[in-house]
């Protein structure tokens, strides 16, 4: 099996643009494929979207919605919103959604709620967030050490 690292790689799979440094790949059928854990590079998306300084857009909404395996209805409940303004946000696709900056700070305090074993994690997020995200779209960069397969 041929391999490969490619400095910068601009994947797709999750929903939305992610670059990531030191990508390894692997040709499988004549066609090269990020070789990483999955389940880590999710986690580590994640991680990245709620600290992101930008605004989340439509695809990283559904992505987060996906991964937590909720409805629009438990979303839209769970973010104290009707599920319309879920499905709203998730149409802005590679657009920011525009949500109110307080439910877009509960959603990324849910993420890191969710996925972090640290307690001081939170409480930086939750510091961090206090001033608004900058509304530009820009792409989460995640290097690939921590998504070794």
């Amino acid at each position: 099996m041929e391999t490969k690292i490619q400095k910068i790689y601009t994947d797709y799979s999750l929903g939305f643009p992610v670059i990531i440094l030191n990508a390894p790949l692997v040709k499988t059928r004549g066609v090269w494929a990020l070789n990483v854990n999955y389940n880590k590079y999710q986690d580590a998306a994640l991680i990245l979207l709620a600290h992101k300084i930008t605004r989340i857009t439509g695809n990283e909404v559904q992505f987060i919605r996906k991964y937590f395996q909720m409805t629009y209805r438990e979303f839209a409940e769970r973010f104290s919103v009707k599920h319309p303004a879920v499905i709203k946000w998730e149409k802005k696709s590679d657009n920011s959604t525009d949500m109110a900056w307080t439910t877009e700070k509960d959603i990324r305090l849910f993420i890191i709620d969710h996925i972090s074993k640290k307690a001081e994690d939170l409480r930086k997020l939750y510091r961090a967030l206090n001033e608004e995200a900058k509304s530009v779209v820009k792409p989460i960069e995640i290097d690939s050490k921590k998504m070794v397969a």
